[in-house]
């Protein structure tokens, strides 16, 4: 009798776990699945996105132009990057002012421009495709006399595009 009790036991336990494990699995799965669709979903953003910067030097700011060369509407500017890299390896990350102009250490955007240099008219603030947005960088270090920077701009999703410029 006792043998049997145990035996009970012994195949309830295996059952349980059983159970388990394949509860375990399927959610594994599921969330493999969900994250697997996230990565998907990252990955169209990121292709159908594409910038293309320029920039000059204009009185200790600079003036960058970036254009939408992809087919995605781009936004969230608080959530963009805009690094200068000099010459001698120092880097500064300027941050986002939603005033123009910008302080110093920041970025602002000075307008929104359709392709032939006309304000926007649809989707303000939001820079579509074939949109040129103008924005100013005031870094806190100044730029050199025949110092060349990089510029690094970045989307939220990133997306990144370049620049050099010349003092």
């Amino acid at each position: 009798m006792d043998t049997i009790l145990v035996a009970i036991v012994v195949m309830a336990l295996i059952i349980i776990s059983g159970l388990i494990i394949t509860v375990s699995v399927f959610q594994s799965a599921n969330n493999l699945a969900d994250s697997w669709k996230d990565m998907e979903a990252q990955s169209v953003s990121i292709s159908e996105t594409e910038i293309i910067a320029t920039g000059n030097y204009s009185a200790g700011s600079i003036d960058i132009e970036v254009q939408n060369e992809g087919s995605t509407n781009l936004y969230d500017y608080d959530n963009w990057d805009v690094i200068i890299q000099y010459q001698s390896g120092d880097a500064s990350h300027l941050s986002y002012a939603d005033a123009y102009p910008p302080g110093s250490g920041g970025w602002a955007i000075e307008g929104i421009f359709m392709a032939g240099g006309a304000p926007e008219v649809f989707d303000p603030d939001i820079l579509n495709p074939e949109e040129v947005m103008a924005m100013t960088a005031n870094p806190e270090t100044e730029i050199g006399i025949g110092e060349t920077v990089r510029i690094v701009i970045s989307t939220p999703n990133g997306v990144t595009s370049q620049c050099f410029v010349t003092r």
